[in-house]
């Protein structure tokens, strides 16, 4: 039977999904960026084709050869490119977007992992990839609050008590284990399919890219839902079926037991995780929070950085504006820099919304797992989320939680 408290829950997560549907694709219709990107993605009723402003020229429209997909890119590519490329924009946007994109980075990192976990293989949870679509052409605000609830009702690793709810079973700790090829591969395919692409594509100067290459490079990193799971799925074969599975071994690669092997494998994901959000959450949100005594000392001390130590305030960053308040432009009339305030505005209530979801459900999983202490968790939460925003504290959420899988163990030897 589904607990009250998870019947909350779930009712709490689509609530997000549908409220950040409202705050990120509805204004698009009315603040004009919607206009601007449909007519440089040629996609737009009145059959207007522009070039998108400030962005490299020509703008590219056809990747595959498929009307259809090389539709759905060239606006996935146009919203991008108005970002990356609105030379106009203040500091504070890039600091945002480079904020946004490591908070991405982890949250993604965590649905691949939860997705290979034995407990879900077979499930509509495992099929990431396909989530992984709907994230990119839905948003990730609208989408991974849903995944999560369908989470909540149909995996184990959500239900991990025994019948007394009081001791975490032995098929439930099963439940938690992943292959241990995946866990090697999922930092790298994260880093090929992602991080690599996003790099590249967001700093255009990079080996000096014309536009059919920058274009190019903005639209292969829109598939990075697919470039991770292939490679995952394909190495993962290649190396059970050349080399075996690989056996558990401990921190110092000494054979141990398969839970104790499994949370010495896992860490490495946990670790890059909390690392691609920690070392861009710090100095961020450190430049944001700066008193202004001391912000104008260092522009004192420090002109050629003045632009940034000014720009980069915690309200300018990563407040938004109310929904209904959303930045507005003239999509007949806009100049550089114009168009970074609403995509900015969308991208704040997509990583808030889609990642808060994230967090809650990673904080539910842990204080409801038998033998975990609510205050520990709590701070858990509260350490990680402050030091690497909230896709960090979902890491070291579920990573405490795994700890289970080590715990039977010495309970199994304890009634030996």
């Amino acid at each position: 039977m589904v607990s009250v408290g998870k019947l909350a829950l779930v009712a709490v997560l689509v609530g997000l999904s549908a409220f950040g549907f409202r705050a990120t694709i509805v204004p698009m219709s009315t603040t004009g960026i919607g206009k601007v990107l449909n007519e440089v993605s040629g996609r737009s009723p009145d059959g207007i084709v522009a070039d998108l402003l400030g962005a490299p020229t020509p703008f590219k429209r056809v990747y595959t050869g498929s009307p259809q997909l090389d539709s759905i890119l060239a606006l996935l590519v146009s919203f991008f490119a108005a970002l990356v490329d609105d030379h106009g924009a203040g500091w504070e946007v890039t600091a945002f977007y480079t904020w946004a994109m490591a908070q991405f980075v982890a949250g993604w990192t965590l649905l691949v992992l939860e997705s290979r976990r034995s407990g879900n293989r077979g499930r509509i949870v495992s099929w990431i990839g396909i989530f992984g679509f709907f994230i990119q052409t839905l948003t990730w605000t609208f989408t991974v609050p849903l995944y999560l609830a369908i989470h909540l009702l149909t995996s184990p690793t959500a239900n991990l008590a025994s019948k007394n709810g009081k001791s975490v079973g032995d098929a439930a700790r099963r439940s938690l284990v992943v292959y241990g090829w995946d866990l090697v591969l999922i930092p790298l395919a994260v880093t090929v399919a992602f991080i690599v692409p996003a790099i590249f594509m967001s700093i255009p100067s990079i080996l000096d890219q014309t536009a059919a290459t920058h274009y190019n490079l903005i639209a292969f990193w829109q598939v990075f839902p697919v470039w991770t799971t292939l490679i995952i799925n394909v190495l993962s074969n290649v190396f059970h079926y050349s080399l075996g599975e690989i056996s558990p071994k401990d921190a110092e690669g000494k054979p141990t037991t398969p839970g104790k092997g499994f949370l010495t494998a896992v860490s490495s994901v946990y670790r890059f995780g909390l690392t691609a959000s920690v070392v861009t959450h710090v100095p961020i949100l450190l430049v944001s929070l700066l008193p202004a005594s001391l912000r104008s000392t260092l522009i004192s001390t420090f002109p050629d950085y003045a632009s940034l130590l000014s720009q980069v305030t915690f309200a300018r960053t990563f407040v938004p504006l109310p929904p209904s308040a959303a930045p507005t432009i003239n999509p007949a009339d806009y100049a550089p820099g114009d168009l970074a305030a609403p995509i900015t505005h969308f991208l704040q209530y997509d990583l808030y919304v889609g990642t808060g979801a994230l967090l809650l459900w990673a904080l539910y999983i842990n204080l409801t797992t038998p033998g975990r202490s609510a205050v520990k968790s709590i701070g858990t939460f509260a350490f990680w989320t402050i030091a690497g925003g909230p896709a960090a504290g979902a890491f070291a959420l579920l990573w405490d939680r795994d700890e289970v899988v080590k715990e039977g163990e010495s309970n199994a030897r304890k009634r030996k």
